[in-house]
């Protein structure tokens, strides 16, 4: 079954699953690479058991995917709690930026996904913040439902990643009897099981100690302690473990960049950003791919500053590529 869709110049074709469903440890390199598993739409992974629609043409060529879900999301929001006196339209992606690029006014996040925009107000919210639900039953939490929070009163912390809430305006799904948070992301985007190719058991997300595990918790893809009380993927029948973020297919867990040059130590903050996607510039004639840089591929044609260890845009055919920044905004 084939699909045109109004965000994608080429047609789309159904796929029931991915062609394989099992995750397997990659390189930060390779892991880079494999962000076409990523929806184009709310840039949450396609895992194997959604159904999802991709471009017809190579994979190298255009790597163009959507949940099956992500392709009736309605066209517009009227009266959005944070905008509410203007229509919202989806967009494809930001107008402004030749990336698709913005700051999501809800939760402060980047993104290059889907947006619900007012151009009038320059007000950009990510599909995953427009239709967060008021409420939702989590199973880190399953005595009491969770309430979509938009304004704190003191610094909370997420319960599955540690990590603070960073402004006051930060949504959160959290219990008020509890105290108890949850980024968004959090809550939402990490499957409750995986198979890891080294694990002949499905590893299952926990948020907890597990029980009558006497041994310290290490990570069998980066080899690095673990944090019991972080939410991470268990097998209790071989008692492995590994952290949440090194689970390839999974965006990384901080939501925040600080580093506005955008070198690979800021990787972490781009959970909503699909690299490894296909764009068109002026600068060039063939469509550019957003990867991170390597020392083969010299220094950028724009700048001429080396474009090692540092996201860049990158044409397939030939050695063009230059430093992401210089698009960014």
């Amino acid at each position: 079954m084939s699909l045109t869709h109004n965000s994608h110049k080429h047609p789309l074709i159904h796929v029931d699953t991915p062609t394989s469903s099992r995750i397997t440890p990659l390189s930060f390199h390779d892991l880079m690479n494999k962000n076409e598993a990523l929806c184009n739409g709310c840039l949450r992974p396609i895992t194997n058991d959604m159904a999802f629609y991709k471009c017809t043409l190579n994979d190298q060529v255009c790597n163009f995917v959507l949940h099956d879900w992500c392709t009736r999301l309605p066209a517009e929001l009227k009266g959005y709690r944070g905008h509410p006196k203007h229509t919202l339209l989806l967009l494809p992606k930001a107008r402004h930026n030749v990336l698709g690029a913005f700051v999501c006014n809800t939760c402060d996040g980047f993104c290059n996904g889907f947006v619900y925009a007012c151009e009038e107000c320059s007000y950009y919210v990510d599909v995953i913040c427009a239709l967060l639900p008021k409420k939702i039953i989590h199973k880190s939490h399953p005595n009491h439902p969770l309430s979509r929070v938009e304004k704190r009163l003191g610094k909370d912390r997420c319960r599955m990643c540690l990590r603070d809430f960073v402004h006051d305006k930060e949504v959160s799904l959290s219990c008020k009897m509890c105290k108890f948070h949850l980024h968004p992301e959090c809550a939402l985007s990490l499957p409750q099981t995986i198979t890891h190719k080294y694990d002949k058991h499905p590893m299952t997300l926990t948020y907890s100690p597990a029980e009558n595990y006497g041994g310290d918790y290490f990570c069998e893809v980066c080899e690095e302690e673990l944090n019991p009380y972080l939410c991470f993927y268990h097998c209790d029948k071989c008692e492995q473990s590994m952290h949440s973020t090194c689970a390839p297919l999974l965006p990384k867990s901080n939501t925040y960049i600080y580093d506005y040059g955008l070198s690979v130590t800021s990787v972490s903050g781009l959970v909503n950003i699909k690299f490894g996607s296909i764009h068109e510039t002026q600068d060039h004639e063939h469509p550019l791919s957003l990867m991170q840089g390597t020392e083969s591929d010299g220094n950028c044609t724009k700048c001429h500053d080396r474009l090692n260890g540092f996201f860049i845009l990158k044409c397939l055919e030939c050695k063009f590529a230059i430093h992401i920044h210089h698009y960014w905004w």
